[in-house]
């Protein structure tokens, strides 16, 4: 018995150095040529002369924790004298270290439902998703980072440490603003059984500190006064209003009803068309947001009928990350992938998540490959009514179909047959 616990072991670990080594082998691809320059050239600047200015040199829409993952590149490559190609390959290497962190994650919360086989199974699956190693490991983007970021809040609450998760939430925020999205899930895992006696009450006194002192710590170096410091905002607040200024600018960067992320709006001719045109009566803009209330107000819906279970909040959350890929404007290919993640640990708990994980993973691979091939021709926006888009967008919106209404069989019908893992 000792004998094949030991054997298994070695075979897992086997494994993962394979999937290690094959990791490392994709990522010296070729990376996609407009990002990864703004990355090299980020990291170059930080590495010379520090944070001071950053933001005024460069037109940066990025928030400022992923600056410090360059900094810490650049510094390295400086150091060591190495080329463009191996200071991209080390860029490369923080998502692809994170995403080796998001299957630990995986793993240890199936370990923790009893299911490790199927727990070890899953964590590949993400390591070798085609749509998560493409971002990192190829396209050279950093999606992946928040994304585990964010699992690892959920696990954090399944580990009662509720401020750890909440300071950690703030992270993922200052990586990617999209992080957000999952406010009310952090807020609910957050408020859950609180007891407002003194020892929690002071608990939370300390974390709302440390947040406020988090924030600055990660802010205050790229920090520069914004144009209304000292008149309507108060000079000691401007850092903090800081982040709202750089998130309202970035987003006016592309204001289309889909920026390349073949979403429903592909669908609707949105590509590429500015998303304040009338649509239908209204706007591309406001019936994304309305659309997406409706589909978010369905998500509480289900995590309610599931009682606020740790299966309900991770299904949840894939579904609020789909919401907003799937309705809401400006969308670029990419925003999809940090459902992956999530979907995959349902998948776990139960099985008829298996084809939804499939399809969620094969339709982000593929808006990102097209988007990426096409790069090669100096091309970098698709026509408004391309065949290869428009086929890509309705299969993402089959999925999205089926990830609803298995929502609605597995928490509201309850269906009496569990449909789990032997």
């Amino acid at each position: 018995m000792l004998n094949q616990s030991r054997k298994k072991e070695e075979s897992y670990l086997i494994l993962i150095i394979l999937m290690v080594i094959f990791r490392l082998v994709i990522s010296l691809m070729k990376p996609y040529a407009i990002d990864m320059g703004g990355y090299l050239a980020w990291s170059r600047y930080l590495a010379d002369n520090g944070p001071s200015g950053l933001y005024s040199r460069f037109h940066i829409v990025y928030a400022p924790f992923y600056q410090y993952f360059l900094w810490i590149s650049g510094l390295i490559s400086r150091s060591l004298g190495l080329s463009a190609f191996f200071h991209t390959l080390l860029i490369k290497l923080w998502s692809v270290l994170f995403e080796g962190l998001g299957a630990l994650i995986i793993f240890r919360m199936a370990e923790r439902a009893g299911r490790r086989s199927i727990g070890f199974l899953a964590a590949s699956f993400y390591l070798l998703n085609p749509g998560v190693l493409f971002n990192s490991s190829v396209w050279g983007q950093f999606d992946s980072i928040p994304a585990t970021m964010l699992l690892a809040v959920i696990f954090l609450f399944e580990l009662n440490k509720r401020n750890a998760a909440a300071l950690l939430f703030l992270v993922a925020v200052l990586t990617k603003p999209q992080s957000g999205l999952l406010v009310p899930m952090v807020l609910y895992l957050y408020f859950k059984d609180f007891k407002f006696d003194w020892k929690n009450i002071k608990r939370l006194f300390f974390g709302i500190i440390a947040g406020i002192g988090l924030y600055l710590a990660i802010v205050l170096p790229f920090y520069e006064p914004t144009r209304l410091c000292g008149t309507i905002v108060p000079a000691f607040l401007d850092p903090f209003w800081w982040l709202f200024d750089l998130y309202s600018r970035s987003i006016l960067d592309y204001p289309y009803a889909t920026a390349n992320g073949f979403n429903f709006w592909t669908l609707a001719g949105g590509q590429i068309q500015d998303d304040s045109l009338p649509f239908m009566g209204l706007t591309y803009q406001w019936w994304g947001n309305i659309l997406f209330l409706f589909s978010a107000a369905y998500v509480f819906f289900l995590i309610y009928k599931g009682k606020g279970s740790g299966r309900a909040i991770i299904y949840g959350s894939y579904l609020m990350l789909f919401n907003a890929f799937m309705w809401m404007t400006r969308m670029h290919e990419r925003y999809l992938l940090p459902a992956i993640i999530f979907i995959i640990l349902a998948a776990v708990y139960d099985r008829m998540h298996i084809p939804v994980a499939v399809l969620t993973s094969l339709c982000v691979f593929a808006n990102q490959l097209v988007i990426y091939v096409i790069s090669f021709k100096k091309v970098y926006w698709l026509p408004r009514w391309d065949f290869t888009s428009i086929c890509i967008a309705a299969a993402t919106l089959i999925t999205y179909a089926l990830a609803m209404v298995n929502g609605y069989r597995l928490l509201v019908k309850k269906s009496p047959v569990p449909r789990e893992y032997i």
